[in-house]
Formats: C-alpha cells, structure tokens, sequence
C-alpha cells in the first residue's frame, strides 16, 4: 500500500531521515516511484522494478549455486 516515509519509518529501528535516504536509493533503481501528495511524498512499489530485481538475483543465485557445486566436486575429486 502507498506511504510516505514517515508512515513507513513507524516502528523501525532507523530515523525517519534514514527511511527517506532508503527511499531515494530505492527510487534511484526504479524500485520505488514517488507522487507528491501536498507537503508529502507517496512512496509505491514498481512491480516492473521488482521483476527485474527478481530476474538479477535467480540469474546471481543460479551462478552462485553452480560455482559451489563445481567446487564441492573439483574437492570430492582431489580427496
């Protein structure tokens, strides 16, 4: 659901200050978009944004997970 930062830094460990420093970086890689909304920023989830990350990090963790059984295998073969 839209918030603004101030809504989201409710019951978190970091200041509210630290929750719209988040945001920009979130924004800044097409996570997050913003509307403004008055004095306030509406801060919303890009899902296209989200695929993307999701696409990244399956293609990451497959290359992750590869190397680490190469590695157990290349070990395996040398004992």
């Amino acid at each position: 659901q839209p918030k603004t930062a101030g809504q989201l830094a409710v019951g978190m460990p970091v200041s509210r200050p630290a929750v719209s420093q988040h945001l920009k970086v979130l924004e800044s890689a097409s996570l997050v978009s913003v509307e403004p909304q008055g004095n306030s920023r509406v801060y919303s989830i890009k899902s296209d944004g989200l695929g993307d990350l999701r696409q990244y990090l399956e293609i990451f963790w497959s290359d992750a997970i590869s190397a680490y059984v190469a590695e157990i295998a290349r070990l395996m073969n040398n004992e």
